[in-house]
């Protein structure tokens, strides 16, 4: 019969000495592997604690969804959101504002996203195939005769197929 090895498990603070001590001598490659083994330790207490939370947060996520759906069934029930795609609330306490909260509504599914990577510009969560599939049989460029899907088909350029999507965001009424 085989034997098996133990496998020592070292703490946080015995990686860090290790990584130090890596670092004295100039050995990247532990020093990378030693990285990422504090990364997947990190990961996994932050794991445990969510999932504790989560847990612990059950019976009151309950309570609160019940308080939501009775107040959103009346608005429904009234025809008050007769015209709405539907209801994306938050309610964010870790950006405190002066009276501490950062509520957010909003009733159509096409939201302006705000942050991401990328340029500068205005971030939209629709995205460009979405886009197409509503317009993409319309007419681009009245002189050709081109439709959106026409023109995004035959210049894969990335300058090209944004300038289509600019196109698209205005004719869907959002930049």
């Amino acid at each position: 019969m085989a034997e098996t090895a133990e496998v020592e498990v070292k703490t946080q603070d015995q990686l860090l000495a290790d990584m130090r001590a890596a670092l004295d001598t100039g050995d990247f490659k532990a020093v990378s592997k030693i990285s990422s083994e504090i990364a997947k330790m990190v990961a996994a207490t932050e794991k445990v604690e969510k999932d504790a939370k989560l847990a612990a947060l059950v019976g009151t996520t309950k309570k609160v969804m019940g308080i939501l759906d009775n107040a959103v069934k009346k608005l429904v029930d009234s025809g008050e959101l007769d015209e709405a795609d539907g209801i994306w609330f938050a309610f964010d306490f870790g950006e405190k504002r002066e009276y501490g909260i950062n509520p957010s509504c909003r009733l159509v599914k096409v939201a302006r996203r705000t942050g991401g990577t990328g340029g500068g510009g205005k971030k939209f969560s629709i995205s460009t195939n979405e886009l197409l599939g509503k317009h993409g049989s319309e007419i681009m460029n009245k002189e050709t005769g081109q439709t959106f899907q026409e023109a995004y088909d035959a210049d894969t350029g990335g300058n090209a197929r944004y300038a289509i999507r600019g196109k698209l965001l205005k004719l869907e009424g959002l930049s």
